[in-house]
């Protein structure tokens, strides 16, 4: 049995291309990682964006996903439930994990890097862990009644909730559903760890779902090389980052790069990874920046799936 299942994560980047061109490529992306033998992808829910994060509905494009790549699951990471209608979006997971035979990950989360847009549905971001825990009830009892066309009687068991906060860490836990920790300027070892124990301590079956920025070169300057254009483009969304130095700016934000020895190092070190993945857990390495192309997405894609994963303990 593999250590974990290996899937990737895509915020659909593609500053100054229209999206319908974003959202082909990223069919060619899904398409390649199916492949070579990816257990599934997963995608960031943005609104109102038109550089990091452009895929407001990636129940939507999950569709097109499905006709292209079958095998793949397909997770979100996440859908920002105080902006949806929580009956509407069961309604929509339930046709797609229909249509896919039960390949939906749900993954759901406040929305903290989607603020700008709360305005715009009429609500205030300083609610959005009210309204999650209203609509995230409400999900609930509409994924496990029997109204719901189609049933969606199994999607409930395949919930998953991210956060930044310890209390809130131990209550996913305790509600049965996955753990997703993937916001990039946490600290692994501060922030993340103590979230994972939390939860871990409390779930009776303990599954994460981790994401890491991945990318692997010829050497780790090849890989600074190549990142630092986009990162450039990543500050504008980032105060806290101005000013740093590209290396700087690579730790602060956990981007694991160099050779795929050193790649494998570096995640094998990593305080809030393998320590906590198991089979019914999720690897999510990032592989697309801001400013690259397919070609290369795909690239990178093939060097984890053949190099990197299987050296920490995927087996495809």
């Amino acid at each position: 049995m593999s250590a974990f299942k290996l899937g990737f994560l895509t915020h659909v980047h593609g500053p100054g291309k229209d999206l319908p061109t974003v959202l082909r490529d990223l069919l060619t992306v899904f398409e390649a990682a199916q492949d070579l033998g990816f257990d599934g992808g997963w995608v960031a829910q943005h609104h109102f964006r038109t550089d990091f994060g452009r895929l407001p509905s990636p129940l939507v494009f999950f569709g097109a996903v499905a006709a292209r790549a079958p095998k793949l699951r397909l997770g979100t990471a996440v859908t920002v439930l105080p902006l949806e209608d929580p009956i509407r979006l069961a309604e929509d997971a339930a046709v797609l994990d229909a249509f896919t035979g039960g390949a939906l990950e749900l993954g759901l989360g406040t929305g903290g890097a989607n603020t700008d847009a709360f305005a715009r549905f009429g609500h205030n971001p300083a609610h959005r862990h009210r309204l999650h825990d209203d609509n995230l009830g409400t999900l609930r009892l509409a994924l496990g009644g029997s109204v719901l066309q189609p049933p969606a009687p199994t999607l409930g068991d395949r919930l998953w909730q991210a956060t930044s906060d310890v209390t809130r860490a131990a209550t996913i836990g305790r509600e049965g559903d996955g753990l997703l920790l993937g916001t990039a300027v946490h600290d692994p070892r501060k922030v993340q760890r103590p979230l994972a124990e939390a939860y871990a301590a409390a779930a009776v079956r303990p599954r994460f779902g981790i994401v890491r920025a991945v990318f692997p070169a010829k050497d780790r300057q090849a890989a600074q090389d190549d990142l630092a254009p986009a990162l450039g483009v990543h500050r504008r969304n980032f105060a806290e980052l101005t000013g740093l130095s590209t290396e700087e700016h690579l730790v602060r934000i956990n981007v694991h790069h160099g050779t795929p020895e050193d790649v494998t190092e570096s995640l094998s070190a990593d305080p809030a990874l393998l320590d906590f993945l198991n089979p019914d857990s999720w690897f999510l390495p990032v592989v697309q920046h801001e400013l690259s192309d397919v070609d290369a997405d795909i690239e990178r894609l093939r060097v984890i799936a053949t190099e990197i994963a299987p050296a920490l303990g995927w087996r495809p």
